[in-house]
């Protein structure tokens, strides 16, 4: 853009407000927010002051930032403020405070007060020209309200910026802008994303974003990130920059006490940019580094509760993408992200990665860079395995493994990596990393040791090394002779190892065994202290593999030294054998194999001093050692022989143990354990078990070995071994005393505790022998789980799980069961749940009893005084609660019995079968304690509703079991009794209990019916009264599991009848109905009679909801039976719902009459059922009536209900489904028809019966219409046809009988047939049997309302039919029925419902024969005009109006089928319709628009003209019936071809002339009609006769306009009273709008009016005519004609001449309502005829009446003079300049005229125009 362009573009922005005239200023002013243009225009500032004052008042209530603005923008001198007249510096702070307003009003633009605010801003700071940019930036983020369509509005287009020139479109179209719309602006424009992004940025220093500007801006960057992920140059270079920007200013947004989210919102925002930014494109591990600062720069809102799951997934995100190698990365990148932060999101932190968020990469990152936090080593354990780079580990661990700081970690690390690190380096690695960690790993790679010797090994120790370079600093350690056996020498061992190790760090793993030879020689002054040593060092895990195995192979010298140097005796070493075994239960097999080979050296000593026969005396190696100060008696060492034997069994088994260290348990206690010596069992099982096992049974024995024989023991006493009796008195004695120790123990040597401690547990339990040593174990169980040591009680409990179906005595089991249940009734703190535990314990019949026992409460309580019954009394028990200590003793024994309740239902539910519970001794304890929680819970006052709830479900659950069980079982009727149970039920306040305990009945009655016999009665009654009632699920369950095991009991062992039994529980049931949950009744009801059987039960409960029915007045409760019943009866199939019908029809045949002896055998049967009772027998006679008609209105209710419904379900449809379905059996079929009949025959049998009961009587008889209305067509026709055959009909009960099948046959008819009728079976039925018998009772005419509806059915039928009936041979029913309809019988009857069902039957049969009904034409048409004529003064409105409208259906059916016969009858029909006021407009409409387009337009609008004209039908007072009459001939006129309009042309103009004479007609009758009235109809005159006009042709129209113009102005063809006056007006009128509808065609028609209308203009002026009506109308006529004037036909002299001066001569005396139109015809007039002479003329005649000259002008001629000239000048502009000079001396004199008024016309009109059209003033002129 040019400097010159820049120039006028900044002038344009300035000035834009700025409006020099009054439109423009009024168009910039009315641009509102909230009001219409119009009222926009007419406020005041002070008015959108005080409503933007408003706006900003509330909105400072929501933000009080908004305030701050009331003294700038809102201020009251912005009233005045003008931006036209301010300084630079000025309106840029203007500029700045809108902006700031914009930006923290921009979330509110959709509150009302906002808009208020800104309707101020927009009116008088402009903002929608000055700082539209802003203004949009803002309102962008609500593109989809209708405030961003406002605030478009407001914008005029051409300010709209160019950057959001796309927006200018939706302006237009007031739309919101889609979407897409949106992104592909800001995809195509990359400066409009900078602008945005700024603004954001903005937005954010400001302190002012808002979350629906984040979501939109959001939305746009995600979207142009997706789009250009294919296009990363244009991506890093365009857009990188600025959303990386964008992000770090989001990370770093402050809070804001306006929006407690906001600070949250920016964050998470920042989050999914970088999560998008990290997906598409790949990210240098710089900008990743820069991002993760970023992120972490606010360490506290990153992981605070809002957003540290999206921080750790984002971290993930980034992270996971960073392709590049190598974990180095910056120091800053995590210096603000502490371990601890981390760790305190731990358990999310395993969440998300559970859920495969990637977190791998990033979490090990940040373990890597953090090395070696112990802190960050926590996090490295929560990296999945497989995503762990391990060898980047080792390098850690290779950098940082000179540092003793980092020993600890390292090891942890490795522990933890295991194989997948240790695996990365070789065997001479791993051991140096184990000798520089002072460590052992679990995986080392086996080592090559030669296990049998080697010269090497026997070589002289001291020759391999020189051992002054590798031993130092040794004299400072005392020589000693200590046992390292013993556990309490584990400090000196430790010490001395920590020496040893230190020297074998720098030498090599060949030289480490002449290194441990020689400190052993330095060190131990004696060989039993060294021996010890080494194998203490062997067996202890702390010690590196290389080391161990040195040391072994080294222990082999001197062992073999040790017995060489013996001088004595042979020295013996077996007695190390059972410390030898432990190492073949390392996990190493090296290890192993190195104790193999020391296991060799001492079967090699063993068999070489006692191989021979004779005795040889030696001396135990170490005995003292291992034994300590143990008595000799007590040691259990064998003999030299059978140790001889003993190494030899060992080394027959001993190669397995190389494989698996597991094969020891084999070696031991399958063979050395179970071996013979000659053939005796004793040396294995007794000699040998006891050497080995008392010897590791010693418990001083150091841990390093007691962990391997503790290991080794409980693995064969997983299920249960008497071995491990031999530690029961040693180490388990005490253990929880001496654990801390042991734990220390197993610390120094690296052993893990926790497997020590499940190896101790492992010795307890499991299958024994005795029953002593059990207990024992018991009591040591007890004693861990009661202690305060969680791990031990974890791990006791896990055993006790495992192994106490081990034992044997139920008192041992009893042991640990009461104690879990003591722990759980004391609620002690401890790590297990007991009662977790209880549940799991498979405990049997026996121990269930025992444990109820020990919870019996009524032994707990104790009896006050001297009992005097045998029973406890409710008084004795209240007594006995009163004490506190008792009422605690209950309380506490109440709650041990909950939880063996609890634990026995559980073992119950999990055993059904199987766990042998279900005796009746259980059962026993259980009603024994039934009685007892009674007497807890009511006199009490203790909770004992869980207890009786839980023992319930044991009770039915041991019930259950006992019957699943193939055992006959006897019962102590004494003690379960069903009584008990029921006053448990009644006593019980609890539904839930009720429930429980009616369950048990239920499952009791299937096992042993006759306990439950004489309780059924108490059962079924509170069953009534209370549970049904309850409004849940399971109270529904147990109400029906209780019935359906109840009644089969009952009827099985019942003494009386099953049915009374029924009756009597459903008279309980049937009796709370009301109060039964109504989304229950269903569910309930059909269980219960599914349950009792359908047949014995399902027309009992109608019976009894028929009663409920009956006998209330509340149609609510009426309206609830039926609607019960209808729901409830869709479970039955229709032979059920039939045959409970026929059952319920003979228990109301039961009902008296009248009311019964109370002696009578009658009267005693039904006293005792249940159903009729004392409530019927009590009725009076009038009571029993209502009974009985209430009970039949209500299966009749329900019945209709059915008919109605058409649901599936329903008994119509099911019967539809049983007869109509082939596949039904033929046996189903006669099944329902049998019991359909026999219903059938009770109504009418019952018809005869109740002849004199009149309420009876009409229910009986709705009662058959709607049940025989369940019948399907065929059917019902085929049951129906002799009760209609009129023959039959001898009496009043066979007439209504007749009468009510006719009305259900046609309603059947009419709601059960569609329009394709098809079925032969039903329409062979009608045809054949019906519709004869229905013709025949027409013509017979017995009743009236029979025959209305005999006629009414059979118009029914053949509307249905009618197709089929018109094309078959069937036709001639209907010309018989036609005959009968019309006949005197029907349609010529005096009864009104007769006519018009007759009428009906007429015109449905004229639809289906059409022209073969012509014919019977005469007897139709002329006697239903006849009819109609009788209508009109008819006094009864309802019956004419039914007549009526029967009449205008029965004329359309002859329009539709005869229109070419309803010729003669035509205007008759024509008038009916017209003038049948009782029938809807609508319908007449309708009707009307049928003889349209049926009959011959000519003659119809030939026959409208003639009943307008010559029935003078313009006389009716009904403006609706002339207004339909108007609409049929416009309908007329517009279909009619111009062919027939020019013939029935002088037809039409008679009407049309009479027509124009309407308004004088109805001003010369009292006014009928008012003017509204009278315009409507004018109006719709000139509508006919215009679009009539338009069928015509010149040719033919202008003798048809000349005759009009005669009658116009001559009164040719005019009424006789009509004056010329009136009739010009109207004539004038239809021609104005001839002329505005055909414009330039019909102006050369003026030659007809030239003169009249001269004539008339010379009269007007002359004040002769005073009419201005037609004055008015006159001056618009030729106003048209001036205008659509386009062949110079007013140019014509002798027309100018005609017309100018009397046209001109209108000044003289115009009035001034009119004046306007006067000045626009001269005007017009000036305009068309424009030529010099004609305007000189036309000057002068103008001059003439505004010259004082004559001195004749008035001031209104004058100033209607000047209007003229001004009118003339602003059309014709410069071609009148010409005639100024004329004009001049005129213009001066007007402005000196003594009237004001023409003085000011002249100077604020005339001049103004002129000056205008001059461009200069007129001042020099005029002076």
């Amino acid at each position: 853009m040019s400097s010159l362009s820049d120039q006028l573009k900044a002038i344009n922005d300035k000035t834009a407000s700025v409006a020099l005239d009054r439109k423009s200023r009024s168009q910039i002013h009315s641009r509102s927010l909230i009001f219409d243009s119009k009222v926009a225009g007419t406020q005041d500032f002070d008015f959108l002051l005080q409503l933007g004052l408003e706006g900003l008042d509330e909105l400072s209530d929501i933000d009080s930032r908004f305030s701050r603005f009331r003294g700038s923008l809102f201020s009251d001198t912005s009233v005045n403020f003008d931006r036209n007249v301010q300084t630079k510096d000025m309106l840029n702070q203007i500029n700045k405070n809108i902006d700031a307003f914009l930006n923290l009003v921009a979330p509110y633009y959709v509150l009302n007060p906002s808009l208020k605010a800104l309707e101020w801003l927009v009116r008088r700071f402009h903002i929608n020209i000055h700082n539209t940019e802003r203004f949009i930036l803002t309102a962008l983020p609500f593109y989809g309200d209708a405030v961003f369509v406002k605030v478009l509005n407001v914008i005029p287009k051409n300010q709209i910026p160019n950057i959001f020139s796309w927006l200018s479109g939706y302006k237009d179209l007031l739309k919101t802008p889609p979407s897409s719309s949106i992104m592909k602006a800001f995809y195509n424009d990359a400066p409009l994303f900078t602008l945005y992004s700024e603004y954001i940025l903005e937005q954010l220093s400001n302190g002012t974003i808002f979350k629906e500007q984040l979501v939109f801006y959001l939305s746009i960057t995600v979207q142009l990130l997706a789009s250009l992920s294919k296009k990363i140059d244009v991506l890093n270079e365009t857009y990188l920059p600025l959303i990386l920007q964008v992000i770090g200013n989001l990370l770093l947004a402050k809070d804001s006490k306006y929006s407690a989210s906001i600070r949250d919102d920016t964050r998470l925002s920042a989050y999914s940019l970088i999560s998008i930014l990290s997906s598409i494109m790949p990210l240098s591990l710089t900008l990743i580094q820069s991002l993760t600062e970023s992120i972490l720069q606010d360490i506290a809102h990153a992981w605070s509760v809002n957003t540290s799951r999206q921080t750790l997934i984002v971290l993930g995100q980034l992270w996971n993408f960073n392709q590049q190698d190598g974990y180095t990365i910056s120091n800053t990148t995590f210096s603000k992200l502490a371990p601890t932060t981390l760790l305190t999101h731990e358990s999310l932190i395993v969440e998300l990665i559970a859920d495969d968020y990637k977190l791998a990469k990033f979490l090990f990152f940040y373990f890597a860079n953090t090395f070696a936090n112990p802190e960050s080593f926590r996090l490295f354990k929560l990296i999945p395995v497989a995503q762990v780079d391990y060898a980047t580990v080792a390098k850690l661990i290779n950098s940082n493994i000179d540092n003793e700081d980092n020993r600890r970690i390292i090891i942890s690390i490795i522990e933890v990596a295991g194989n997948a690190l240790t695996d990365l380096y070789s065997p001479d690695q791993l051991s140096q990393l184990e000798m520089k960690l002072m460590t052992t790993f679990g995986s080392i790679v086996d080592m090559e040791l030669d296990v049998e010797g080697s010269e090497e090994d026997n070589a002289d120790v001291e020759s391999e090394t020189d051992e002054s370079d590798v031993l130092e600093n040794l004299d400072s350690i005392e020589p000693t002779s200590v046992s390292f056996i013993l556990s309490q020498n584990d400090e000196q061992f430790f010490k001395l190892v920590g020496v040893l190790l230190k020297h074998l760090r720098s030498a090599s793993t060949k030289a480490q065994k002449s290194i441990i030879g020689s400190f052993t020689k330095r060190i131990f002054s004696s060989p039993d202290s060294a021996v010890t040593f080494l194998v203490r060092i062997a067996l202890t895990p702390s010690i590196p593999v290389s080391v161990a195995i040195s040391a072994i192979r080294f222990l082999k010298i001197k062992l073999k030294e040790v017995v060489t140097q013996s001088s004595s005796s042979p020295l013996d070493l077996y007695l190390l054998i059972p410390i030898l075994l432990l190492g073949l239960n390392d996990s190493r097999t090296p290890i192993r194999q190195a104790f193999i080979a020391l296991l060799s050296i001492v079967r090699d000593v063993t068999k070489t001093n006692h191989q021979g026969k004779k005795k040889v005396k030696s001396t135990l190696f170490l005995e003292s050692q291992i034994y300590d100060n143990i008595e000799p008696s007590k040691r259990a060492i064998i003999p030299p022989s059978d140790a001889v034997i003993l190494v030899d069994l060992i080394f027959e088994n001993v190669e397995d143990t190389i494989l698996t260290p597991t094969a020891i348990n084999s070696l031991l206690f399958h063979h050395l354990f179970k071996s013979t010596k000659n053939n005796s069992k004793k040396f294995g099982q007794l000699i040998v078990k006891t050497f080995i096992l008392n010897q590791w049974s010693l418990e001083f024995l150091s841990v390093s070995f007691k962990a391997h024989i503790w290991s080794i023991v409980s693995q064969e006493n997983e299920y249960g071994t008497d071995d491990r009796f031999f530690f029961l008195d040693t180490d388990l004695s005490n253990y929880i005393s001496k654990r801390s120790m042991i734990i220390t123990q197993c610390r120094e040597a690296k052993i893990d505790f926790f497997s020590v401690e499940k190896s101790i547990v492992g010795l307890v339990g499991g299958i024994s022998s005795s029953d002593k040593n059990s207990a024992k174990e018991a009591d040591w169980i007890n004693q861990c789980l009661e202690s305060d040591i969680a791990n031990l009680q974890i791990v006791v409990n896990d055993r006790v799980l495992k192994i106490f179906k081990d034992f044997k005595s139920v008192d041992v089991k009893l042991k640990i069961f009461s104690k879990l249940l003591e722990l759980l009734v004391n609620n002690s703190s401890i790590e297990v749940d007991p009662l977790e535990t209880l549940q799991h314990l498979d405990i049997d019949h026996d121990l269930f009893l025992a444990g109820l026992g020990l919870v019996q409460i009524g032994t707990q309580i104790p009896e006050q005084g001297l009992a005097k019954r045998r029973r406890r009394s409710s008084n004795s028990t209240r007594q006995a609660m009163v004490k506190d200590d008792i009422s605690n003793i209950a309380g506490v024994h109440l709650r041990k019995l909950t939880i063996v309740l609890d634990i026995l239902e559980n073992s119950l539910r999990r055993h059904t079968r199987t766990n042998g519970l279900g005796h009746p001794d259980l059962l026993k304890a259980l009603f024994k304690i039934l009685t007892d929680l009674d007497y807890l819970g009511n006199d009490g006052n203790l909770p004992v509703l869980y207890a009786q709830e839980t023992l319930a479900n044991c009770m039915s659950l041991v019930i259950s079991t006992m019957k699943a069980s193939e055992e006959e079982f006897k019962f102590d009727s004494n003690s379960i009794r069903a009584d008990l149970i029921v006053n448990s039920i009644r006593s019980s306040q609890s539904p839930q209990v009720q429930n429980r305990l009616l369950l048990v009945i239920a499952e009791l009655a299937s096992l042993a019916p006759e306990i439950i016999l004489h309780s059924v009665m108490p059962i079924f009654t509170f069953m009534g009264a209370h549970t049904v009632r309850q409004d849940d699920e399971f109270s529904s369950s147990a109400l029906q599991q209780t019935i359906a095991k109840v009644i089969p009991a009952l009827a099985t062992n019942g003494t009386s009848s099953i049915t009374n039994e029924i009756e009597f529980l459903l008279t309980s049931f049937v009796t709370a109905f009301h109060h039964i949950p109504r989304h229950r009744r269903v569910k309930l009801f059909t269980a219960l009679s599914k349950t009792l059987q359908v047949d014995k039960s399902l027309y009992i409960l109608l019976f009894l909801i028929g009663q409920q029915y009956a006998n209330t007045s509340n149609k609510i409760r009426s309206t609830e039976c039926v609607e019960f019943t209808v729901s409830f009866l869709k479970g039955f199939s229709a032979i059920e719902q039939l045959k409970a019908l026929n059952q319920f029809t003979d228990l109301w045949k039961l009902i008296p009459t009248t009311p019964l002896d109370p002696r009578s055998d009658e009267y005693k049967q039904l006293s005792i059922r249940s159903i009729y009772g004392a409530s019927i027998l009590a009725l009076n006679e009038e009571g029993l009536t209502n009974l009985s008609a209430g009970l039949l209105n209500f299966i009749e209710s329900i019945l209709k209900d059915e008919v109605t419904g058409y649901t599936t379900a329903s008994l119509r449809t099911k019967i539809g489904l049983v007869l109509l379905d082939s596949q039904v059996q033929d046996s189903e079929v006669n099944q329902l028809l049998s019991e359909f009949g026999k219903v059938t025959s009770f109504i009418i049998m019952n018809l005869d019966t109740f002849n004199n009961s009149a309420v009876i009587l009409s229910k009986l008889y709705k009662l058959l219409s709607t049940f025989m209305d369940l019948l399907p067509l065929n059917y019902f026709i085929d049951s129906i046809i002799e009760l209609l055959d009129v023959e039959n009909l001898t009496d009043s009960v066979s007439i209504k009988v007749a009468r009510n099948y006719v009305i259900l046959a046609g309603s059947k008819f009419e709601n059960e047939l569609g329009g394709s009728n098809d079925d032969e079976i039903i329409y062979s039925s009608v045809v054949d049997k019906l519709l004869p018998v229905l013709v025949k009772g027409i013509k017979a005419n017995v009743d009236v309302e029979l025959q209305q509806s005999f006629l009414n059915t059979f118009a029914i039928i053949v509307d249905k039919f009618g197709p089929q009936l018109a094309t078959s041979k069937d036709s001639s029913v209907l010309v018989d029925a036609l005959k009968a309809a019309t006949s005197e019988n029907c349609l010529l009857s005096s009864e009104v419902e007769v006519i018009i069902s007759s009428i009906g039957v007429i015109g449905n049969i004229i639809n289906i024969l059409g022209v073969k009904a012509i014919a019977m034409y005469p007897k139709i048409l002329p006697p239903a005009l006849k009819i109609w004529e009788s209508t009109v003064s008819s006094d009864d409105e309802e019956s004419a109006k039914l007549l009526q409208t029967s009449i205008l259906v029965l004329i359309s059916c002859l329009v539709r089928k005869l229109p070419a016969f309803i010729s003669g009858n035509l205007e008759s029909m024509l008038i009916a319709i017209l003038t049948s006021v009782y029938v809807d407009d609508g319908l007449r409409s309708t009707v009307l628009e049928l003889i349209v387009g049926h009959v011959d337009l000519a003659l119809l609008l030939k026959s409208l003209s003639n009943v307008w004209t010559n029935k003078e039908f313009y006389t009716n007072d009904n403006a609706g019936n002339l207004g339909l009459f108007l609409k049929a001939l416009e309908l007329t006129i517009a279909k009619i071809e111009k062919k027939s309009a020019i013939a029935q042309s002088t037809v039409f103009m008679k009407w049309f002339i009479q027509a124009l004479e309407f308004r004088h007609y109805v001003e010369t009758h009292d006014n009928k009609f008012d003017n509204n009235t009278i315009y409507r109809l004018e109006a719709s005159f000139h509508s006919c006769a215009i679009a009539f006009v338009m069928k015509l042709n010149d040719k033919s129209f202008r003798p048809l306009f000349a005759n009009l113009v005669r009658w116009a102005v001559d009164g040719e063809g005019a009424s006789n009273d009509s004056n010329k006056l009136t009739r010009l007006v109207a004539f004038f009128k239809f021609f104005n709008k001839l002329q505005d509808q055909l414009k330039g065609i019909v102006t050369t028609y003026y030659s007809y009016l030239t003169d009249i209308t001269s004539s008339l203009l010379e009269d007007f002026s002359n004040s002769k005519i005073q009419d201005i009506n037609l004055r008015r109308i006159l001056l618009v006529s030729l106003n048209l004609s001036f205008k659509f004037d386009q062949d110079d036909y007013w140019s014509q002299q002798g027309r100018f001449e005609s017309v100018c001066l009397p046209l001109l001569s209108q000044l003289s005396n115009i009035e001034d309502s009119i004046g306007k139109y006067l000045i626009k015809t001269i005007t017009s007039f000036v305009s068309n005829v424009a030529s010099d002479e004609y305007n000189e003329t036309l000057v002068h005649g103008l001059i003439k009446y505004i010259s004082n000259e004559t001195g004749q002008n008035t001031s209104s001629t004058k100033i209607w003079t000047i209007r003229a000239l001004k009118s003339i000048f602003q059309k014709m502009g410069d071609q009148w300049l010409t005639y100024l000079p004329t004009l001049i001396p005129y213009i001066a004199e007007l402005l000196e005229d003594d009237d004001e008024a023409v003085e000011l016309e002249v100077r604020n009109g005339l001049v103004r125009v002129i000056e205008n059209v001059l461009g200069e003033p007129l001042d020099r002129y005029l002076g």
